[in-house]
């Protein structure tokens, strides 16, 4: 089960995409629809970090704070200069250097009534560095197994959570239920291992035209699912379905290529998902985008989606994947990799 296909992972590279996009529309107010997208997020980390493990966990967190630190300290400490210099240009952000210190070692605080870092996207890296640590501890518990035992830590964390009702905010923070989406992704990583290898060559195209067209459905639904009750948590509006569409669409597009456009996106959805925010305001407050909700500002936005792919992409290409590779050949070195059909550029967020 823990030898995965040798297959390059094109719909995990898009689905990334759908998920970094989505985040964006949820921040241009015409739409505002869009946060589903960090929860399908969490669901891909989850499979992930099974996957690039598989053969072994050598130089795990090592790999993951080279993937992950970089891009988000510049972005966290260009953002403080700008709140530092140009205040007038941010809305709650200060610069406080104590929100630095926290902000940039990954740990939750409380800034009004959110709890956000400097760079304020950042907080679902704040999930994302917890997640990592608890499977780094369970893998040096058990290699075969570290899904299942970070999973029973995910759901014991969580579970807690719901029971006692900690003070300090990392704690109230790192045990709430949206924790259980990375079992989610962990749990779709065991499906597909038994599922989509054995598979893969005799699939007809019925079948998988069958399973993507039901992964799209549920994918389609995960915007309606904003709308219900506020009180009902992220695992239950949008996890569950976002579990759903992923082992889907992945089971479905096992070993199929995708377009180009669609992949490279996925490859730079990191930069996408830290910066997007930023090229929105240089459109609204410059611009005035989004006032209205007449063609203009359809068209503004659409422009703004577009522009924001295409900066994240050259983030990507001269900033993000040079960094990544240069970090990992001073710390790593040459030895036992990621399985190399999963694209280079392959990361949670």
């Amino acid at each position: 089960m823990d030898a995965p296909a040798r297959t390059r992972l094109d719909s995990v590279q898009m689905l990334r995409a759908v998920a970094a996009v989505a985040v964006v529309t949820h921040h241009i107010s015409l739409f505002a629809n869009g946060q589903w997208g960090v929860d399908l997020f969490f669901v891909i980390s989850g499979f992930i970090m099974c996957y690039v493990t598989a053969d072994s966990g050598r130089h795990f967190f090592t790999r993951r704070i080279i993937r992950v630190v970089p891009l988000y300290w510049a972005g966290t400490l260009a953002v403080f200069c700008v709140a530092l210099l140009w205040p007038q240009l941010l809305h709650n952000t200060t610069a406080k250097i104590t929100e630095l210190v926290e902000s940039l070692f990954f740990i939750p605080f409380k800034k009004g009534d959110k709890i956000n870092p400097v760079l304020f996207l950042g907080w679902t890296l704040n999930y994302e560095m917890f997640f990592y640590l608890l499977f780094a501890a369970s893998m040096a518990v058990t290699h075969r197994y570290r899904a299942l035992v970070c999973s029973l830590l995910l759901i014991a964390i969580a579970g807690i959570g719901q029971l006692v009702h900690f003070g300090p905010v990392p704690l109230r923070f790192w045990s709430r239920p949206i924790i259980l989406e990375f079992a989610f992704g962990m749990a779709c990583y065991t499906l597909l291992m038994r599922t989509a290898i054995g598979g893969a060559q005799v699939r007809t195209v019925a079948s998988r035209v069958i399973w993507t067209a039901a992964g799209a459905l549920f994918l389609a639904c995960m915007p309606f699912a904003t709308y219900l009750a506020a009180s009902q948590d992220p695992p239950i509006r949008w996890g569950i379905l976002a579990a759903l569409a992923f082992y889907c669409i992945v089971y479905g597009l096992w070993g199929v290529r995708l377009p180009r456009v669609p992949v490279l996106i996925g490859d730079a959805s990191y930069s996408l998902y830290l910066f997007h925010p930023y090229v929105i305001q240089i459109f609204t407050k410059i611009l005035g985008a989004f006032e209205g909700r007449g063609v203009y500002a359809y068209c503004m936005a659409l422009l703004v989606i577009v522009s924001c792919c295409a900066l994240a992409v050259l983030s990507y290409q001269y900033l993000e994947k040079p960094a990544s590779e240069l970090l990992r050949r001073r710390f790593v070195g040459r030895g036992p990799r990621a399985p190399a059909t999963l694209p280079a550029g392959s990361n949670a967020i």
